[in-house]
């Protein structure tokens, strides 16, 4: 469970989203929310709000079984599924959204002071600009080379 804490903290996400993703990992059955937030010690609207964004990416799944009724989760183990999971549902709305961004950022470097003879910020956005678009020609061939699915 700390290996993945650790690695969507570093991502920026919620340290119990990882923990989650970790129990369900290590676990050699199918956990029940109520199993979820017992072991972890989380409260129920964390492991809610956990799991939803889970079920968003695609890393965790609902299994039912004949037996038992209630939502069960499992994790989604196909590093393809996961990353294009990300791909899709967090990289890609930011590149299609992002032009409002840049607009803002080239008005705000318009107006920004003079550095060393060179506008120093209408650089700066000309670089995130090209990386924007760099990310835009690179999305399509990572989700050609994860192959179909959420990609």
């Amino acid at each position: 469970m700390e290996f993945f804490a650790e690695v969507v903290q570093a991502l920026g996400v919620p340290r119990s989203v990882g923990q989650i993703y970790g129990l369900l990992f290590g676990s050699p059955r199918a956990l029940s929310f109520t199993d979820i937030v017992e072991r972890l010690d989380l409260s129920k609207g964390s492991a809610s709000q956990g799991l939803q964004m889970l079920r968003s990416l695609g890393a965790v799944q609902n299994v039912s079984t004949d037996r038992d009724r209630r939502d069960l989760f499992e994790p989604e183990l196909s590093l393809r599924k996961l990353v294009g999971g990300v791909l899709h549902e967090k990289v890609e709305p930011l590149l299609k959204g992002g032009n409002t961004r840049m607009q803002r950022l080239r008005t705000a470097a318009a107006s920004a002071p003079v550095q060393a003879g060179e506008k120093f910020s209408q650089s700066r956005v000309k670089q995130l600009e090209a990386w924007r678009r760099q990310m835009g020609l690179l999305l399509p061939v990572l989700k050609t080379f994860l192959g179909p699915g959420r990609a």
